[in-house]
């Protein structure tokens, strides 16, 4: 059931889309925050995923449901040497390709795709990681995204097909509060579908713990 905690959340969602367009600076990069696009300063998720993103080096990696790609700006910045960044809503898909230009020498490459639809078969990433909707919305059309299942259709559609695009030592991160439900816990549901998950980020802020799970598949594509 959906409480009044989730209610104020819709209503805190809608006052920063309100607000949208608009321009910060994060962790050294210029970010610009386009209509209706997802924004880098909203919540714990984006800034902690961005820290833990530091502990890896992968080669190829993949900012699933990019937003304004500053997830895939921060894994350029740290060296990867290949990133995507990956979204159905077209105004994320042009948000990141103009926060690209504003951040030089920064290389992104952007597509829209419904999740993988638009990767090509056979690519393979050695890190993907998803900042996904998993706060149920009161809203009948959820705002970035939300919505009232808690985005566990979509953590389950995505981790069906990531097994397709992850070889045998890929991660894949993603955060989760427990005020989503356990329903919506990716780890838990990464479980039931055959992938083991540590969490490597906990924080506890109020009542509800914040996690970054990391997931990694059981074979994976060879």
């Amino acid at each position: 059931m959906l409480s009044s905690e989730h209610t104020r959340r819709d209503a805190e969602l809608r006052a920063i889309r309100r607000r949208q367009p608009y321009a910060i600076d994060v962790d050294g990069l210029r970010i610009w925050v386009a209509e209706d696009v997802f924004p880098p300063d909203l919540g714990y998720s984006p800034r902690r995923l961005a820290a833990v993103l530091g502990r890896y080096t992968p080669r190829r990696a993949l900012d699933m449901g990019c937003g304004s790609g500053y997830l895939a700006l921060v894994l350029s910045k740290n060296g990867a040497r290949e990133v995507w960044a990956v979204d159905k809503h077209p105004p994320a898909i042009a948000c990141t390709r103009a926060n690209v230009a504003r951040n030089p020498p920064l290389r992104v490459r952007a597509v829209e795709s419904d999740l993988f639809s638009s990767v090509p078969p056979g690519t393979t990433f050695d890190l993907i990681v998803f900042n996904q909707p998993f706060y149920p919305s009161t809203a009948p059309r959820g705002v970035f995204g939300m919505r009232r299942d808690g985005g566990r259709a979509i953590i389950e559609r995505f981790l069906i097909q990531a097994r397709g695009f992850v070889a045998r030592d890929s991660v894949i991160l993603m955060p989760f509060s427990q005020m989503a439900g356990a329903e919506n816990d990716p780890g838990a549901i990464a479980a039931r579908l055959g992938y083991t998950s540590r969490i490597v980020r906990r924080d506890d802020d109020g009542p509800h713990a914040h996690v970054i799970h990391e997931i990694r598949a059981r074979g994976g594509a060879s």
